[in-house]
């Protein structure tokens, strides 16, 4: 029985294979028709791995021609190829195999795919992607505040804060140094109230000008800035002075430049400052015979909580004008002098017809006075009658210093002789002495009486108004209230 089976099996041997590898044969024809083997291309981004590598060479790596791709092509069935895309892909660069040459840096790519492993050939599998190496640098910066546009009208851009305020940048050595400053800006145009608000830091040139952040790593996108809007106000700047001019000199005028300032704070500071004043312990005139300027920190005099808008306006100058005064005789008649507290029933009559007053001043001053301003005044308070000597009183606008001036004159009662007639000899006993043995009459006294009258009718004396201004050499001349003490009549 089974001599037959294997004689069957055995009989005609050869073609039993061969038809069996024909059936082989076309089944493979029929399945390669229905499901072929394909090939199709794709294009992978490179994945960085181990990128410290590089670091810690201190140095930094770009990928050079923006190869930062690669295309491959993937052999096998079409049911499997066809529904595969990139992300079924990887393509691996690491760093820690960079391979440093001369002339150019390699770094190999491996691509693997995260499907059908076994079923699918890539070819390509290993490429390479040539990477520039340049000098790493690292730095850690301040960010700034900054603003743009201008506030309401009324208002002033105040005290700024960022948030946080410091900035790590790392990246190629050419591009961080480029770097001068770190600006958080804000746009405050019409704005009366304080802002808080997000903002992307901007890298700056010492030209102002950004720099591309592209190559560079920063460990902030934003940060945060907070804005106080506080009020403002322009007021003018005062300056005072200590001491006294050298002698014959006087202090004109003192300015400052500029002569105001705009200064900011809150409302309710602002509203009780009127002026911004140096004070007099900076400024010294002593024995100054000339125009001088000093310069002035006016930051220093601020009230507190109290600052400039312009900071360009916190060096003041002062400005200091001295000029020397001249001295002028003006001759004033008598009757320009008005006499206050005489008594009733007496009158008053000057020994000299005229006065010789000292005034002092600048030439262009003492050219405008008139002699009709000058109307000086005798205060007989407590006085008796008789001869007296007293001191003249002017007032004249500021810009003039009075000289001491005295004037001699008799005070009489309508009632009794003036001291000075000479008696007549048939009154008689009821006359009185007058200090020289001899008696005067009452007729006599109503007759001086009548003389000691400055009025028109006297030939002697000069109207009212008219007198004389004698030139004279320049003299000395304080600039305190007592300035005038130093100036006596000569």
């Amino acid at each position: 029985m089974l001599k037959r089976l294997v004689k069957k099996l055995t009989n005609n041997i050869g073609l039993k294979i061969l038809a069996l590898l024909f059936s082989v044969a076309m089944w493979m024809a029929v399945v390669n028709i229905s499901d072929p083997t394909i090939s199709k291309p794709f294009t992978v981004a490179v994945t960085i791995e181990n990128e410290n590598a590089i670091a810690s060479m201190n140095k930094y790596y770009e990928i050079a021609n923006e190869s930062t791709y690669v295309t491959f092509n993937v052999l096998g069935k079409r049911s499997i190829v066809q529904e595969l895309s990139s992300s079924d892909f990887k393509a691996v660069a690491d760093m820690s195999q960079l391979i440093q040459g001369k002339d150019k840096n390699i770094v190999r790519v491996e691509i693997t795919a995260l499907r059908y492993t076994s079923k699918l050939t890539i070819s390509k599998r290993v490429q390479e992607i040539e990477v520039n190496l340049e000098d790493l640098m690292s730095t850690t910066l301040v960010i700034q505040a900054g603003t743009q546009g201008k506030p309401a009208e009324g208002y002033a851009l105040g005290t700024m804060e960022v948030t946080p305020n410091l900035l790590k940048v790392s990246g190629p050595k050419e591009v961080v140094s480029q770097i001068d400053t770190v600006k958080a800006i804000v746009d405050i145009s019409g704005m009366s109230m304080s802002v808080s608000d997000g903002v992307v830091p901007v890298l700056l040139d010492e030209n102002e000008k950004a720099i591309d952040t592209t190559r560079l790593t920063l460990n902030l996108k934003t940060v945060t800035v907070k804005v106080n809007i506080v009020s403002e106000k322009t007021v003018p700047v005062k300056a005072s002075y200590r001491g006294r001019p050298a002698s014959g000199f006087e202090v004109i005028s003192v300015k400052t430049d500029p002569a105001e300032v705009t200064i900011k704070g809150r409302s309710e500071i602002l509203n009780a400052i009127n002026s911004i004043t140096i004070p007099e312990n900076v400024i010294s005139v002593d024995n100054v015979d000339e125009k001088f300027e000093q310069q002035v920190d006016l930051t220093k005099y601020l009230p507190e909580g109290v600052s400039l808008s312009n900071s360009k306006e916190a060096s003041v100058i002062v400005k200091v004008d001295v000029e020397e005064l001249e001295r002028r005789v003006f001759t004033i008649p008598a009757g320009n002098i008005s006499v206050d507290n005489l008594p009733e029933g007496f009158q008053i009559k000057f020994s000299d017809e005229t006065v010789d007053m000292v005034i002092y001043g600048l030439k262009n001053d003492l050219d405008e006075l008139s002699i009709n301003e000058i109307r000086p005044i005798l205060d007989v308070a407590g006085k008796v009658a008789g001869s007296h000597v007293g001191q003249l009183m002017l007032t004249l606008d500021a810009k003039y210093i009075v000289g001491d001036t005295t004037v001699s004159y008799t005070i009489t009662s309508n009632n009794r002789p003036d001291p000075g007639q000479e008696p007549d000899d048939t009154t008689g006993d009821e006359g009185e002495n007058n200090g020289n043995g001899q008696d005067s009459s009452p007729d006599d006294d109503q007759d001086n009486a009548g003389d000691n009258e400055p009025d028109d009718e006297d030939d002697d004396s000069t109207p009212a108004g008219s007198g004389n201004v004698t030139d004279t050499d320049t003299d000395t001349r304080g600039n305190d209230d007592s300035r005038s003490d130093q100036y006596q009549s000569e």
